[in-house]
């Protein structure tokens, strides 16, 4: 018969401060609290790895089951706090996957460009052949491909025909937005803007393409208007503090994350959302193109600790890049990736991290939305409206210069993408100009 260990022969791999702690502390100990910790400490000897900062596996292995988990995560809280759990988060969604009840979570394929074809009405599949001959870049075809098949989800639900008019433009405008209240009006115009695309490489002719323009453009001047909305935003957010507004909420967001076990899904989420956020203020991205971000190769993390970024936009095919980051972002990123784990091994994490997705540190990414959700929910507004503010800024700094300036910060790929910017910044120049002169001609009286 094996004899069973006592409670100190249960405790002896681990260290003394918290073996101490523990047994002064035993009769308020979980029941097979003293051996879970004591295997765990015995595995992480064994694998070499650093006692404050263990990796999943350690974890994987002391725990045969989540209830044991979730009492070795309890002692390890209660007393070793230095230890960092950060790498139990994986471990602990592995069990919540296995829960009776619960489907095993799978990664989402993309749909093949030619089940999407296939998903289109027949006339527009023959028409498929121009527009994948056609000189365009690959992006843009893709572009095209995603707004057909929205169309073509409408076409057979019976809610339009499939023939290029007037006629059909109405009918899926007015269908998206029984579909989708929230729907934009410029998400609508750049649905109907994949189909003209297709029609015109096919040689549609002109009159019922035109049909099709007319509801289009109307459909943007309606999303123009809506730009009022954007605007009172912006000005919400300038009223509130303007970027030291985002800089005071992305330090309660710390605050809250730092009171947090370094296993809570909401501390790894708030690190997350505190990036986005920061990122922005430094270099206003793409939300789509912030969620493809890798780390060593879009954000590289120098030898003395100052982080670069720079990456090829989706949208115009052109690289961007920030250069070095400020100083307050790198560190934000640090912790980032670091998620409790004590600073001096942050060149190891991130030779661990290297070549994984930067928000999610594994090889999957976020939906290309998800950044902007996340800065949404911390500070009120879209991304994109992040981008705007800091035009904005600029365009108040030096209003003469400022158009080219934004053009390069926001990635435009012309002057003519950043059209209204560029008016109110000459607006805003020649209103001080007038100023200048006014004084001029004072003086002068």
């Amino acid at each position: 018969m094996t004899r069973r260990k006592t409670f100190e022969e249960h405790l002896a791999p681990v260290p003394v401060s918290i073996r101490r702690d523990m047994i002064v502390n035993r009769d308020s100990l979980a029941p097979g609290a003293a051996a879970v910790i004591g295997r765990f400490f015995e595995i992480v000897k064994e694998r070499h790895e650093p006692i404050e900062a263990p990796g999943s596996e350690s974890f994987r292995a002391a725990a045969s089951s989540e209830s044991t988990l979730g009492t070795l995560l309890r002692a390890l809280g209660c007393h070793a706090p230095n230890v960092s759990t950060a790498a139990a988060r994986t471990v602990r969604a592995e069990w919540y996957a296995r829960r009776s009840g619960k489907a095993p979570v799978r990664a989402q394929r993309a749909p093949a460009e030619a089940e999407l074809i296939a998903s289109w009405p027949a006339s527009w599949q023959a028409m498929y052949p121009s527009l994948r001959q056609a000189r365009i870049k690959a992006s843009s075809r893709k572009r095209y491909i995603a707004s057909i098949t929205r169309c073509a989800q409408i076409v057979r639900a019976g809610a339009a025909d499939d023939c290029l008019t007037f006629y059909t433009a109405y009918c899926l405008g007015q269908a998206f937005k029984a579909g989708n209240p929230d729907m934009k009006p410029v998400t609508i115009a750049n649905y109907l803007e994949g189909l003209i695309a297709l029609g015109r490489f096919a040689g549609i002719d002109a009159e019922s393409l035109d049909g099709m323009r007319y509801m289009r453009d109307a459909t943007r001047h309606e999303s123009r208007l809506g730009e009022k909305l954007k605007i009172a935003r912006i000005r919400a957010m300038m009223n509130r503090g303007g970027f030291e507004y985002i800089a005071e909420v992305i330090g309660e967001m710390r605050a809250e994350a730092e009171l947090l076990h370094d296993h809570s899904a909401r501390k790894g989420l708030l690190l997350q959302t505190v990036a986005c956020c920061a990122i922005e203020m430094n270099k206003p991205a793409r939300t789509g193109d912030m969620t493809d971000w890798s780390i060593g190769s879009d954000l590289r993390r120098g030898a003395d600790g100052s982080w670069h970024l720079a990456w090829l936009q989706q949208k115009t095919g052109r690289t961007t890049e920030a250069g070095e980051l400020w100083p307050e972002i790198g560190e934000l990123l640090d912790e980032l990736i670091l998620c409790g784990r004590p600073s001096r091994l942050i060149h190891l994490r991130y030779r661990e991290v290297t070549g994984k997705n930067w928000l999610t540190l594994s090889d999957t990414a976020r939906p290309s939305k998800w950044p902007s959700e996340r800065i949404k929910a911390a500070l009120g507004v879209p991304s994109h409206d992040l981008r705007t503010l800091a035009a904005d800024y600029m365009r108040r700094h030096d209003p003469a210069t400022a158009p080219r300036i934004i053009a390069t910060h926001l990635g435009h790929g012309t002057l003519e993408a950043g059209e209204q910017y560029s008016a109110d910044c000459k607006s805003e120049a020649a209103a001080r100009a007038w100023q200048k002169d006014r004084h001029r001609i004072a003086k002068a009286g």
